[in-house]
C-alpha cells in the first residue's frame, strides 16, 4: 500500500512538472494563431492582410489567420458561434457577443440625386427608385431604418442594386431617382461615383443629408451622427455643396468576451500604435481610433481588456510574461523540493525486503533435507551460481556488505547440508 501511495505521489509530481514545463515552453516559444472572420470582399481581404503583416513583423509568434465569410453579417455570426475569436463587424449588425477592440473606420450614409429638380429630401423618396451599390447587403437595412423614421413605408420605395460601372447607364435611362451610398467620407469611392454621375449627364449631382440623424441615433444607439464638411468628396466640383450632417456606421475589430484581457489589450495596443503602418498597407484603415471607455451610453460594449489598456491599468505583455515565468519557476522549484522530500520519506519508511538471492539460498538450504538424492547436485549447483553472481556484483559495488555475509553463510550451510545427505545411511 505504501509503495502504491509513493508511486501515485511521484506520478502526480511528474505530471505537474511536465504541465508546467509545457506551459512555459508555450509561453516562451509557442505559436499563437488568432483567426479573424472577414467578409470575402476586396476591402475585407485588404484589412485582414494589413493586420496579419503588422502582427507578423512585431509578434513573430502571433499569426493572424483569415477566415473568409460571405458578408459582415456572417462575420458577426461566426464570432457569436465561437468559430473565430476575432471578426470585423459593422455596428448596425454586430451580433450578440461582439465586444469592441478598436474602431477601424466610420462610414457616412449619404443620398445623392443625379441632378437638379429631382429628389431633395428623404421624404421625397416615396414611390421612387433608390440605387444601392452591389455587394453591400447591410445598406438596404440601414435605408429601411431611415425611411421608417421619416414615416416612409419601405415597401413604397423601389430598390435597384448596381455595380459602380453601371451607374452612368442607370442614370441616363432614369432607372434610379437617387443613390444611397455608405462609405468613408475620405474614400476614393466618392470621386468615382461623382465622375460616373457626370458621365451620365448629371453635371451637378445633389447631395442631401439625413437631417434628423441625431434623433435616429438616439432611437438606435448602434448608429451615430457624422459631420461632412463642404467639398469633402473629392472631385472637379465641390461635393457636398454645403456642410451636411448625416448618419454613420462604424466598422470594428471585435472579439468574444471569453478572450483573456491580456490578449485583448495586446491586440488593441498593437493596432493603435501601428495606425500609420496599417493605413499605408490599406487606405481603408486610415480612420482607426480607440473606442471611448468612458462613454456609458454606447450600445456596443468594449472588451474589458481594451478598457483596461486604454485606462492604463493593464500590464504590458512583457511584464505578464515575466510574471508567468517567475510563478512557473516557483511552482517548479516547489514541485522539485516536494518530490525530493517525498522520495527521502519513502526510503525511510518503506519496509526492508531481503535480497532475492538471499531468499533463494534460504529456500535451497531448507529444501536439501527433503530433496531426492538425484536433485542434490542441481541444488548445490544453483547455490554455487548464486554465490558467483553475488561475488561479481560485489566486485562492482552493487551489493551491500550485509547481503554478501548472508550469501556466504547460506552457501556454506547448503554445502554442509548436501554433504550430510550424501553420507551413507544419513536420511536428513
Amino acid at each position: 500500500m505504501r509503495r502504491r501511495g509513493a508511486a501515485l505521489v511521484a506520478a502526480i509530481l511528474v505530471v505537474a512538472g511536465s504541465a508546467g514545463l509545457a506551459l512555459l515552453v508555450h509561453l516562451l516559444l509557442g505559436l499563437l494563431t488568432l483567426s479573424i472572420a472577414v467578409p470575402a470582399s476586396a476591402d475585407g481581404r485588404r484589412a485582414a492582410s494589413a493586420l496579419a503583416q503588422v502582427f507578423a513583423a512585431d509578434h513573430p509568434r502571433v499569426r493572424i489567420r483569415t477566415v473568409p465569410v460571405p458578408d459582415l453579417a456572417a462575420a458577426a455570426q461566426a464570432l457569436d458561434a465561437g468559430g473565430t475569436p476575432l471578426a470585423i463587424v459593422r455596428s448596425d449588425a454586430a451580433g450578440q457577443n461582439s465586444q469592441t477592440l478598436v474602431i477601424l473606420r466610420r462610414d457616412a450614409a449619404v443620398f445623392v440625386a443625379p441632378g437638379a429638380g429631382g429628389v431633395e429630401r428623404v421624404e421625397g423618396l416615396r414611390g421612387r427608385t433608390v440605387g444601392l451599390l452591389d455587394g453591400r447587403p447591410l445598406d438596404e437595412g440601414l435605408l429601411d431604418r431611415i425611411l421608417q423614421h421619416y414615416a416612409v413605408p419601405p415597401g413604397e420605395v423601389r430598390r435597384r442594386r448596381l455595380a459602380l460601372d453601371r451607374v452612368p447607364e442607370a442614370v441616363r435611362r432614369r432607372e434610379v431617382d437617387a443613390l444611397f451610398v455608405v462609405a468613408p467620407a475620405a474614400s476614393g469611392l466618392w470621386l468615382s461615383l461623382y465622375a460616373a454621375l457626370r458621365k451620365a449627364g448629371a453635371d451637378r449631382p445633389r447631395t442631401f443629408e439625413v437631417d434628423e440623424a441625431a434623433a435616429i441615433a438616439r432611437e438606435d444607439p448602434v448608429l451615430e451622427t457624422i459631420d461632412v464638411p463642404k467639398g469633402t468628396f473629392q472631385g472637379s466640383l465641390p461635393a457636398p455643396g454645403d456642410d451636411i450632417t448625416t448618419l454613420s456606421v462604424s466598422y470594428r475589430l471585435a472579439a468574444r468576451a471569453a478572450m483573456p484581457d491580456w490578449l485583448a489589450g495586446e491586440v488593441t495596443r498593437e493596432i493603435l500604435t501601428n495606425k500609420a503602418r496599417l493605413a499605408a498597407l490599406d487606405p481603408g484603415l486610415a480612420g482607426i481610433e480607440a473606442p471611448d471607455p468612458d462613454d456609458k451610453a454606447q450600445a456596443l460594449p468594449i472588451h474589458t481588456g481594451t478598457a483596461a489598456y486604454l485606462s492604463g491599468n493593464l500590464p504590458s505583455l512583457s511584464d505578464q510574461m515575466q510574471d508567468a515565468v517567475y510563478w512557473l519557476g516557483l511552482v517548479a522549484s516547489g514541485a522539485a523540493s516536494l518530490g525530493a522530500a517525498g522520495a527521502a520519506l519513502y526510503r525511510r519508511v518503506r519496509p526492508r525486503q531481503p535480497p532475492t538471492r538471499v531468499m533463494r539460498l534460504l529456500e535451497i538450504w531448507l529444501a536439501v533435507p527433503a530433496a531426492d538424492p538425484a536433485d542434490l547436485d542441481a541444488l548445490e549447483s544453483e547455490a554455487d551460481a548464486l554465490a558467483a553472481t553475488t561475488i561479481r556484483a560485489g566486485a562492482h559495488g552493487r551489493v551491500e556488505s550485509t547481503e554478501m555475509r548472508l550469501v556466504t553463510l547460506l552457501v556454506s550451510h547448503v554445502r554442509e547440508a548436501v554433504r550430510r545427505r550424501r553420507v551413507p545411511g544419513h536420511a536428513g
